[in-house]
């Protein structure tokens, strides 16, 4: 079951936060309350691209990456202020594609009270009907690792900034 935190928290910067005590809470969030349909495509990066990061093997072949208005709102001319991390309620979403079929979703959002959460982060890995693939009770376990490398630490570990193309 879906549950809100006690009123919702205010962050600073009136943003909502959820309590996600579940893969299915965090599933109703990008399906339903926040739902990923309206999130913006990752700026500055292809909307669909092949490929890995260093480092990883993970999110093959095809991946499409998008934000909430939360995360979105947190950039400056595509970017992540340098020093600053994500605000809380933050969800950066990424759609796992063979050719225009998505079959899993990459999914992580910013609550660093949470128990479950790794570097700030809830992880999970999801099909589309919802169950889990790599469940957010594993604390980021099979995603911190590579978020950590290269410019993860830097983009407070959202590496699709190293796909990120300025003219």
């Amino acid at each position: 079951m879906f549950s809100l935190m006690a009123g919702c928290v205010d962050q600073g910067d009136d943003v909502a936060s959820h309590r996600i005590d579940s893969d299915a809470d965090l599933f109703h969030l990008v399906a339903v309350e926040d739902p990923f349909s309206s999130y913006s495509l990752f700026p500055n990066a292809d909307s669909v691209t092949s490929g890995t990061l260093n480092g990883s093997t993970a999110h093959q072949p095809l991946v499409r990456v998008s934000l909430n208005a939360v995360a979105f709102n947190a950039l400056s001319a595509g970017r992540l202020p340098a020093g600053s991390s994500f605000p809380n309620g933050s969800i950066v979403f990424k759609e796992i594609r063979r050719g225009d079929s998505t079959y899993l979703y990459a999914v992580i959002y910013k609550d660093p009270s949470s128990p479950y959460a790794g570097n700030g982060w809830l992880w999970a890995e999801l099909y589309p009907n919802g169950a889990p693939f790599i469940s957010m009770t594993l604390s980021g376990r099979n995603c911190t690792g590579c978020h950590a490398r290269e410019q993860g630490p830097q983009n407070d570990f959202v590496r699709t900034f190293e796909r990120q193309e300025f003219e």
